[in-house]
């Protein structure tokens, strides 16, 4: 039997981000505009992508400080390499393998040496920025001119960018669909119960950080195609960003709960929300106010929407299993 589409834990957050989509286009009627679509798409693609590796550290009862400093790593090796004269082809495959080392750091100090998910990714973060300074300590360099005309162009009328991302989105669907995912939100929903039936948590938890580090690798490729240089802070703020995203889409910061699709309609909330504030003209200061408020307000009624969810459900369960003794 099919769950309704408001018992998801996705759905306020598909409700967010259609008022915010509504409120959007009141203030900028020409934002669905192909040209609109392809600014928009290709500066958020590398968030919406890096929000599928914060969600996968969540989904473990873990947690990803380093994401951003990840990105940023990522994004000035690759203009490093197409500087040296590698081919692009060799270049993607750089970066995944390089987003997948840095999760297999993170994944062996926290899923094997045991060490605080926080501590271990922001003492991370700290070690993956110095690496990021000593490359480039300033914005410049330039990613070949063919593949950043195709992520800021579109096709038939769609966004390069958003057919990227929609094949960013398959790939997660198969993580989705299988036993690991099940496995893993056991373990983040009680580990020690997953333990007890004899799940392997540690390497669960390492496996989580390792495809997280995948999909940060993605993004910094992205981000550097999109961009077309490299930038040594540029992904800064897509820490903390994947944390608001993820858990305003339904992503427990406990565990155990929650699902990519709900994390990426978080982001895309904030990502409009931002947008919002900027199109009505607001001062740099009071951008960051209407944003942190209406962030505030959206983690309030997540949370509250959440909590009601729940007690429905448990409510209605206890009515079925009533009416099942009585039968």
């Amino acid at each position: 039997m099919l769950r309704p589409v408001w018992s998801h834990s996705a759905f306020p957050a598909g409700i967010l981000a259609l008022a915010a989509l509504l409120f959007a286009l009141a203030v900028n009627p020409g934002l669905l505009t192909t040209a609109s679509m392809i600014g928009w798409s290709s500066s958020q693609l590398g968030l919406w992508v890096v929000v599928l590796g914060q969600t996968l550290a969540l989904m473990g009862r873990g947690i990803d400080l380093s994401v951003g400093a990840g990105v940023s790593f990522v994004n000035v090796v690759a203009i490093a390499l197409f500087e040296t004269g590698y081919p692009l082809s060799a270049v993607i495959l750089a970066c995944v393998v390089l987003g997948l080392a840095i999760g297999a750091a993170n994944g062996t100090l926290i899923g094997i040496l045991r060490l605080n998910p926080l501590l271990a990714t922001f003492a991370m973060s700290f070690v993956l920025l110095g690496l990021t300074l000593q490359i480039r300590s300033a914005p410049g360099g330039m990613a070949p001119m063919e593949a950043v005309r195709f992520m800021n162009g579109a096709s038939l009328g769609i966004p390069n960018a958003m057919l990227v991302f929609l094949g960013v989105l398959v790939v997660w669907s198969l993580i989705a669909a299988s036993d690991f995912w099940l496995k893993l939100r056991a373990t983040g929903a009680d580990p020690q119960r997953a333990w007890n039936s004899g799940l392997p948590t540690a390497r669960l938890r390492f496996a989580s950080y390792m495809l997280g580090g995948g999909f940060v690798g993605l993004s910094g490729l992205f981000v550097t195609l999109c961009v077309g240089a490299g930038d040594p802070l540029f992904a800064q703020p897509y820490t903390l960003l994947s944390i608001a995203g993820a858990v305003i889409g339904g992503v427990a910061l406990n565990g155990g709960s929650g699902s990519g699709f709900g994390a990426v309609l978080g982001v895309i909330f904030i990502g409009l929300i931002s947008d919002v504030a900027l199109g009505i003209g607001a001062s740099p200061f009071w951008q960051q106010l209407i944003v942190g408020c209406v962030l505030l307000a959206g983690l309030a009624a997540v949370v509250l929407s959440g909590g009601w969810l729940k007690a429905r459900n448990d409510r209605i369960s206890r009515e079925m299993l009533a009416g099942g003794g009585r039968t």
